[in-house]
């Protein structure tokens, strides 16, 4: 058996540190982006010191020595075939997700299962890095809504909800995405797991915390939102919306979370003590596996550097103008899709009004299914119903939408990747993979036609005239 030499050890786990930092440098910067500008993810930058203290804190603890292992780099392998394709279709969520996993792998590869074992909280504990859980705003501002209007009833005040918005005898209040307690619900998951962590020993305890928490997250922000809106109500907005607003949200953040601590506290487990550590499996060479991550590390750098970037002006070209149409921008409909190659955004003698542009399938900046690229402003409108038609065996995609005030309006539109027609952002991604790696000389478009009616009132000649002079921008 060979000794362990700690020196080495150190230095072949800082190079695969540094290595994994290398390959996965573009990803990084792109969460450190989001922990930046989003107040939601502001804790990411605390999560490894706060995986560092948790493993000196719990040194007595870790009796194990290195005993390296080749079977998680076969998961490293499929870590990194993810992050390469959410890497070509500019999926965040696959790609933060798999470099951070990526990581933990490679280090229970060099530390071995038994050290794996003892130190495997603070490992996991690095996925609170990732920036995730954004696709929860809309269910969760549902109940929110959901429950401040039932609350407000029980409380005896009239209200009434039109999809987001709650209009009481006051006023009207949106249950927007910073009223949603995503916010809320992730820190106290990051908090709540270290809490867990350090206070119980039996995975039940654990489960039931950490459920705990979640169900308390929720029901105390439709509290929260609850009794803003009262209070708005009850003051006639005198307070509640002010810096008030603020100071409130975080005392009733704090509040919670020390109810929650209190209450785990009392089911506290003793505190474990050393185990002595048996090794009975042998291990693998550490250079061996030093050698394979690595070799694992510098082919997926190189992958990376085969896909075809496209590179992006500063400002998109004006796509050529049909005719019987009238560029127009600084309109109502407010779509984005600003950082393409081409775009246009055009209306008709009888006010319907098109959008049509053009991306490369990867560009160096900007790309074409992403939060800035909206077909509809999400927080005035709401799709009343939608349908899914076909134009020459190729799918279009029909909303009616309305807004608080009433108004009505139908949205056509079709994303087109190559020849590849779809009405879904996802098969839109993976058709741009799919363009990539059989590098085709094609583009990604999207295009759109905005009706001011319902779409019970639109006329099918209407829709398919409007259709066919989309078809001719270019």
């Amino acid at each position: 058996m060979s000794q362990f030499k700690p020196v080495q050890f150190y230095l072949l786990l800082s190079a695969v540190l540094l290595g994994w930092s290398f390959v996965f440098w573009p990803t990084l910067q792109s969460m450190e982006k989001i922990w930046q500008d989003s107040d939601t993810y502001t804790h990411c930058y605390l999560i490894p010191l706060i995986s560092a203290w948790l493993l000196y804190d719990r040194r007595e603890l870790i009796t194990a020595m290195p005993r390296p292992t080749l079977l998680p780099l076969v998961a490293v392998i499929a870590c990194c075939s993810i992050w390469l394709v959410g890497y070509i279709a500019d999926i965040n969520t696959l790609t933060h997700f798999s470099a951070i996993v990526s990581l933990q792998l490679l280090l229970l590869s060099l530390l071995g299962w038994k050290l794996g074992y003892q130190v495997a909280f603070p490992l996991f504990y690095l996925i609170f890095m990732v920036p995730f859980g954004d696709a929860l705003n809309p269910p969760l501002q549902d109940i929110t809504a959901d429950a401040s209007v039932l609350l407000l009833q029980w409380s005896g005040i009239p209200v009434l909800r039109e999809g987001l918005y709650l209009t009481t005898p006051v006023g009207q209040f949106e249950v927007a995405e910073a009223c949603s307690g995503l916010r809320f619900l992730i820190a106290s998951l990051a908090i709540g797991a270290v809490f867990s962590y350090l206070t119980y020993q039996r995975w039940w305890k654990h489960l039931l915390f950490m459920c705990s928490i979640v169900l308390f997250s929720v029901v105390a922000n439709c509290f929260r939102a609850f009794f803003l809106i009262w209070i708005g109500e009850t003051s006639q907005m005198q307070y509640g919306f002010g810096v008030d607003h603020f100071i409130y949200g975080w005392f009733f953040f704090a509040l919670v979370m020390f109810l929650m601590f209190w209450l785990g506290g009392k089911c506290a487990d003793p505190q474990p003590s050393p185990l002595p550590s048996v090794n009975s499996v042998r291990p693998a060479p550490t250079l061996m596996v030093f050698s394979a991550g690595m070799t694992i590390l510098i082919l997926s750098f190189g992958m990376r550097f085969q896909i075809s970037v496209t590179a992006t002006p500063d400002q998109p070209s004006v796509a050529a103008v049909p005719t019987g149409l009238i560029a127009q921008t600084g309109t109502s409909w407010q779509p984005g899709f600003f950082d393409g190659l081409k775009r246009l955004q055009a209306v008709d003698d009888s006010g319907v009004q098109y959008l049509f542009a053009q991306f490369g399938h990867k560009q160096d900046k900007g790309e074409l299914i992403g939060w800035k690229n909206n077909l509809y402003q999400r927080r005035q409108w709401r799709v009343m119903q939608d349908q899914l038609m076909s134009v020459q065996d190729k799918p279009v995609a029909l909303l009616e939408l309305r807004n608080s005030s009433g108004d009505f309006q139908t949205l056509a539109f079709y994303y087109r990747v190559g020849s590849r027609q779809t009405t879904s952002e996802l098969t839109a991604k993976w058709y741009q993979v799919q363009a990539l790696l059989l590098n085709e000389s094609s583009f990604s478009e999207v295009r759109a036609v905005l009706f001011t009616s319902r779409l019970a009132d639109l006329p099918p000649a209407h829709l398919q005239r409007a259709l066919a002079q989309l078809e001719v921008i270019h």
